[in-house]
């Protein structure tokens, strides 16, 4: 049988102090994946764009559709893991046991640091390969 007590007002102060720190904490990762999902959508813009005025639509080969399609599949990946990042976690905060709270904000904020990480290693990886991209597609443009 699960029985109610009521809240102490010691009690309201570790559920308030709990809040503070989860709410200042994830602030910071919120904010900086947020700025990254923003990058990461941008990223496909900016390569497409790059790939048009060098005229990779007119005579690039299949192998350079294909690098192309991999960078921006990694950007739309990159952006999918920041969000993963950014979307809320819901943690059991128990009146009776406090001490439970810390755990779980901290596995809370380690799964938001491997999304954030994957993410970066993801967008990094998919910068690389435009690059790579745009260096041979102009360079078999000149060539010709």
């Amino acid at each position: 049988m699960i029985r109610a007590t009521e809240l102490t007002a010691d009690d309201n102060e570790h559920k308030a102090f709990a809040w503070e720190v989860i709410k200042k904490s994830n602030d910071v990762v919120v904010s900086f994946a947020k700025l990254m999902a923003t990058v990461a959508l941008t990223a496909v813009g900016v390569v497409l764009t790059l790939a048009r005025l060098i005229g990779l639509q007119e005579h690039g080969s299949t192998v350079e559709f294909v690098w192309l399609t991999i960078a921006c599949a990694g950007y739309l990946a990159a952006s999918l893991l920041f969000s993963y990042a950014v979307r809320g976690k819901s943690l059991l905060i128990s009146p009776d046991d406090f001490d439970d709270v810390v755990p779980q904000f901290l596995a809370a904020a380690h799964s938001r640091h491997r999304a954030t990480t994957a993410g970066l290693l993801i967008l990094g990886l998919a910068t690389i390969t435009a690059v790579i991209l745009m260096v041979c597609a102009l360079a078999s443009a000149t060539s010709s």
